[in-house]
């Protein structure tokens, strides 16, 4: 896969919780074109934001199913998160665990969005963010549950999207 310098849009996609003035949004939505660069924006920046922003804290990343959220994320993460960044998944437990040397380490669970009784896989969680692949596919039941969720002081939600959804 060849990567080229980031668009305006998809440099804000990825750095907007950086930004003043954003600080108070809780979220955002991006939808754009197959091979726009959305999902490799937003999970660079939904990932470094958890890193610089927490310690110790619970993740949620989603996709439709679990296999495809491995083959369009987890698959390519490590090509698109700074090197510094060690990555570790423990494919039985459906998570990654993310440390930056430092003493930084947060836990990413992998949940699919299959169909309306996904939501019972991520009740019980408590989490500091979550970012959802394609959630246009997913039930509304498994998303509002992931909103939910998401209850840390500081979580945020990433959707993305294409927009024929």
């Amino acid at each position: 896969m060849r990567y080229q310098k980031l668009s305006p849009r998809q440099n804000l996609a990825m750095t907007w919780w950086n930004r003043p003035g954003f600080e108070v949004y809780d979220g955002i939505i991006c939808d754009g074109s197959i091979r726009s660069g959305k999902t490799v924006a937003m999970t660079v920046g939904f990932i470094m934001w958890a890193m610089c922003r927490f310690q110790g804290q619970n993740f949620a990343l989603c996709g439709k199913t679990i296999e495809s959220l491995r083959r369009n994320v987890v698959l390519n993460l490590r090509d698109w998160v700074p090197p510094e960044l060690t990555i570790v998944e423990r494919r039985s437990e459906n998570k990654l665990i993310i440390s930056d040397g430092l003493g930084r380490e947060n836990t990413y669970f992998l949940f699919g969005g299959r169909d309306e009784s996904s939501y019972m896989l991520i009740q019980g969680i408590t989490l500091a963010g979550a970012l959802l692949d394609e959630v246009v596919l997913m039930p509304r039941s498994f998303v509002e549950q992931a909103l939910a969720r998401c209850s840390i002081k500081g979580s945020k939600i990433w959707f993305n999207c294409n927009p024929e959804g």
